[in-house]
């Protein structure tokens, strides 16, 4: 299986063709006009295409280039994971356990302190 960031990147990848195929098509209709004084068939909206080409362009060069670093270690691990899906599920199996082990006993001490807190004020 291959790491969801692998599949991320062909997505973008093929995003970004198809952009810029937009854009050329927007450059050759005259919806955008790069050089040129002829501004008549000029739309603002089709400086979009170029932009989101772009963006998409540079998150596929980011994702490409981060192959040798560590889980964590690039901006966008928090969304896509770079692991393969062998080694994600099993660092969420330990976080699980970890976190669940953690939350539990904090949980149960923050409602005996409630229970204690409401039930000593009753008495009062």
């Amino acid at each position: 299986m291959e790491s969801p960031s692998s599949r991320l990147g062909r997505v973008l990848a093929g995003l970004c063709v198809a952009l810029l195929f937009l854009t050329a098509l927007a450059i050759e209709d005259g919806s955008l006009v790069i050089t040129g004084e002829d501004r008549s068939n000029e739309d603002d909206v089709s400086i979009v295409f170029p932009v989101l080409a772009g963006v998409f362009g540079l998150m596929y060069i980011s994702i490409s280039r981060s192959s040798e670093l560590n889980h964590g270690q690039h901006f966008l691990d928090r969304w896509v994971s770079r692991e393969e899906e062998e080694d994600m599920v099993s660092r969420l199996r330990m976080e699980q356990e970890e976190a669940g082990a953690e939350d539990m006993g904090t949980a149960w001490a923050e409602l005996e302190k409630s229970h204690l807190e409401d039930s000593l004020g009753e008495e009062e």
